[in-house]
């Protein structure tokens, strides 16, 4: 019976009774083995469908990395097989060997699936049905082709992309990022308050607001522990942290009532080493965004070294 009541992609035959395959067990064969017989290793030679099926006694939900390159079914025909299926045949062979692979993995785990764009874009639909839409993670691009170097001249589209959707089985999987060391260079702020501001409670939090001649924001040559960095309150911030939500649901706007220009000590927010967080208004009329001042978090200052995150690119 079809299933109802959920977003996915549909073709004829995906339901269908399918005879179950019998599990087959790996055996070694010593005249082919070769190398450290303790690296546990194996090169499996026969159908991917049965190996895959096999491995599950051993191996389910304990792998922490997959990758594949299946077949992308454009069409052609090559030296060792035909990339020339029925759309929905295809679609099916993949779905079955999606749902074991997924069955493999550990929950701290990611699938790579290297494709193009014959079937990258029903492929991915049906990724966002097993592992779910909120795990995919982004789709790199690998460029495999170059104009000038081309050996088929009677194309009317070269292909120079091909792509790579990932996959975390569960939100416990996080990639390996790589760090830059960046020290205290951009917290070379401070704030002086040259006047007592009046008090006010915000979202639920005591709140001074000093007008335009009751402080004034320094800019030091060299960053320390004790400085501040500046941020804008705009775009993604505005959703990402503590600060950028505060300043979105309380602050955004309030220029008609407390003019512009103005700064906003609060209270009971942060994570470094003060007690409060400074934040500007727009400081001109027709003006909206607004800033923040951040010190160094607590962490960072109690660790040898501030690092910086590297966000993974996604070209290869």
């Amino acid at each position: 019976m079809q299933k109802k009541g959920k977003l996915e992609l549909t073709w004829v035959g995906k339901y269908d009774e399918e005879k179950l395959v019998e599990p087959r067990i790996l055996r070694e064969d010593p005249e082919k083995s070769y190398g450290d017989p303790d690296s546990e290793n194996m090169l499996i030679h026969g159908d991917n469908l049965i190996a895959l099926q096999a491995l599950q006694q051993d191996f389910a939900g304990k792998i922490k990395c997959i990758y594949i390159d299946p077949p992308y079914n454009t069409g052609s025909a090559f030296e060792y097989y035909d990339d020339d299926m029925e759309h929905s045949i295809w679609l099916s062979l993949m779905r079955k060997r999606l749902l074991l692979l997924h069955s493999l993995l550990s929950d701290d785990g990611f699938l790579c699936c290297h494709i193009d764009d014959s079937e990258s874009h029903y492929l991915k639909v049906v990724l966002d049905e097993i592992f779910g839409r909120s795990n995919y993670l982004t789709t790199m691009y690998i460029r495999v082709r170059y104009p000038d170097k081309t050996l088929k001249s009677d194309m009317d589209f070269h292909k120079e992309i091909e792509q790579v959707l990932v996959y975390r089985r569960t939100p416990e999987a996080t990639p390996n990022f790589d760090y830059d060391e960046v020290g205290y260079d951009k917290f070379i702020y401070a704030i002086e308050e040259k006047g007592s501001g009046r008090e006010i409670t915000l979202g639920g939090k005591r709140v001074t607001v000093f007008s335009k001649e009751e402080y004034k924001v320094i800019k030091k040559s060299e960053g320390d522990e004790y400085g501040l960095k500046e941020i804008w309150a705009t775009g993604t911030i505005l959703d990402g942290n503590s600060s950028g939500r505060f300043f979105r649901d309380y602050l955004n706007g309030r220029y008609e009532e407390d003019g512009y220009g103005v700064l906003y000590k609060v209270y009971g927010i942060g994570d470094d080493r003060y007690d409060y967080r400074y934040f500007t208004g727009p400081k001109r009329q027709g003006a909206t965004k607004g800033k923040y001042y951040q010190g160094v978090p607590i962490d960072k200052l109690e660790s040898e070294k501030i690092e910086r995150k590297k966000p993974i690119g996604s070209l290869i």
